[in-house]
């Protein structure tokens, strides 16, 4: 009986160890884990275009193109544009590979940055839209016209 009885609180002292160290040890934080991105994108025949970016499924903003005035809103043409619409921590960030960059990166969303500046008309550039948030980016790219 004595074997049976140090068997039990044995087993019984594993058991509990073994589920302190589950608890301890817990899930992975949602918020370490990287988020399911994916991308739309919008070409127009004037060489414009809009590429929307959602975050775990939710629209989080868009980088664009404009080609021309009036083109998303731009007063001008030749208008690099990143608009975060979701407060979820992470930004939009639009480049041209001319070096232009139109970032949302360190403002509370919703915000739009602009950049502006000519092309030679008829003129291609790639256009590349991201969502960041400190080291992590997960980015798309698209041919543009000026």
């Amino acid at each position: 009986m004595k074997t049976r009885g140090k068997r039990a609180a044995s087993i019984a002292a594993a058991a509990t160890a073994l589920a302190t160290g589950l608890v301890l040890a817990g899930p992975v934080s949602s918020a370490s884990a990287a988020p399911d991105v994916y991308f739309i994108t919008y070409t127009y025949t004037d060489g414009s275009a809009r590429m929307e970016v959602f975050n775990n499924g939710s629209f989080a903003g868009y980088g664009a193109w404009a080609a021309d005035p009036g083109d998303f809103g731009s007063s001008t043409g030749d208008t690099l544009i990143a608009y975060d619409a979701l407060a979820d921590g992470y930004g939009i960030e639009a480049t041209l590979n001319d070096g232009r960059i139109a970032t949302t990166r360190g403002h509370n969303s919703p915000y739009t940055a602009r950049t502006t500046g000519n092309l030679d008309e008829g003129a291609t550039r790639t256009m590349k839209v991201c969502l960041v948030k400190g080291t992590f980016s997960d980015c798309r790219s698209i041919g543009v016209h000026a």
